[in-house]
């Protein structure tokens, strides 16, 4: 290989090779150095020479389940494979498929288990993409035998929305912690929101697009967590008015000028401030929730404002959006959230609803 040096001052290598259908191609590789173009050149030619079977280490097939996964599976989930096959079980990754036995695997988990901050769901997953590696690879292992930690739920005492919506009025983050306790948005989809999302007119709110987290940093795509989670709502007098606050020059403006990692640490730390110490932004959520529950709203609309999707959902929500029944169920969740919102006692809530 030779590597020309170009009018800018870098240099560059360009690899010839043959695709899988006996086609030629070439690739180009351009680096500041004359030495580091080169190894970039080999370290390509070394890669697509690597032969993938059962004597590859736990690592390297780790790396090459994860890029025959790209494209196909959520960016998110490659960003969480990724970081996992980095930090996970270190003392296998030198390990030869072939001779990885049940002993090891949970000798591993053990270890992982000791390690601090890392819960039982983060080895439960590390031990999900090991089986998925070793099954994409036909190791012919026995994993019964292998136990992993229980997951246990740490029951989350939530505060109330009064409480909620005292320490946060006024704020500047007051608009997103009530999109997400009072509409239910999910993190990444108050990120996600755009001034065109807001119809003034018909007091409407689109949630059709989300912040994702990458393996190349935050990302906006188009659509939701899932199919049901893109969903329209009826936007509150209270957090129209909140919206139309904030200045902006295109309709394509995100709403949210901040990053989502940004916004939750303010969350975080105006909740500890005030003597709560393990409540998340996504507990907000949980919190709408537990509020229509109270209320008495059929799950049917709940799962609908909330983008919720279960098996037990026969037909699709978006059939009957803001049918009848679901604009009296909004009116209830508005009318409670607004009756605390202008101070009025329990009983009168509970005339109200």
């Amino acid at each position: 290989m030779k590597a020309r040096k170009l009018k800018s001052g870098k240099f560059n290598v360009v690899v010839p090779y043959y695709d899988d259908f006996g086609n030629r191609r070439q690739k180009s590789f351009t680096a500041a150095t004359k030495a580091k173009a080169l190894k970039m050149a080999q370290d390509y030619l070394d890669g697509r020479n690597t032969i993938f079977d059962e004597t590859t280490a736990l690592r390297d097939a780790m790396r090459c389940y994860i890029d025959t996964r790209k494209g196909i599976i959520q960016p998110t989930t490659i960003r969480t494979y990724i970081i996992l096959a980095e930090n996970a079980f270190k003392c296998l990754q030198k390990t030869r498929l072939c001779d990885l036995r049940p002993i090891d695997i949970q000798r591993a988990i053990s270890i992982e288990i000791e390690r601090k901050n890392k819960s039982a769901k983060y080895v439960k997953n590390a031990y999900g993409l090991l089986k998925s590696v070793l099954k994409m690879f036909e190791v012919d292992i026995n994993l019964s035998s292998v136990n992993l930690p229980k997951v246990v739920r740490k029951p989350t005492k939530l505060p109330d929305f009064e409480t909620i919506y005292n320490i946060f009025k006024g704020d500047e983050i007051e608009l997103f912690v009530l999109l997400a306790a009072w509409l239910s948005l999910r993190i990444g989809e108050v990120a996600g929101l755009q001034f065109q999302d807001v119809d003034e007119e018909q007091k409407l709110l689109y949630v059709r697009r989300t912040i994702i987290p990458t393996e190349d940093g935050n990302k906006l795509r188009e659509g939701c967590k899932t199919e049901k989670s893109a969903r329209t709502l009826q936007l509150p007098d209270y957090i129209l008015e909140l919206i139309k606050a904030i200045p902006h020059e295109n309709e394509t403006d995100q709403i949210l000028q901040i990053t989502p990692r940004a916004l939750y640490g303010r969350f975080k730390r105006r909740v500890k401030k005030h003597g709560i110490d393990d409540m998340t932004f996504h507990d907000l959520r949980h919190l709408n929730a537990s509020i229509m529950l109270m209320l008495g709203i059929p799950d049917k609309y709940a799962m609908e404002r909330g983008g919720w999707a279960t098996d037990n959902i026969l037909k699709s929500v978006y059939q009957q959006t803001f049918s009848a029944e679901r604009i009296k169920c909004d009116a209830k969740m508005d009318s409670y959230i607004n009756g605390i919102i202008n101070h009025q006692s329990v009983e009168q809530l509970k005339e109200i609803c």
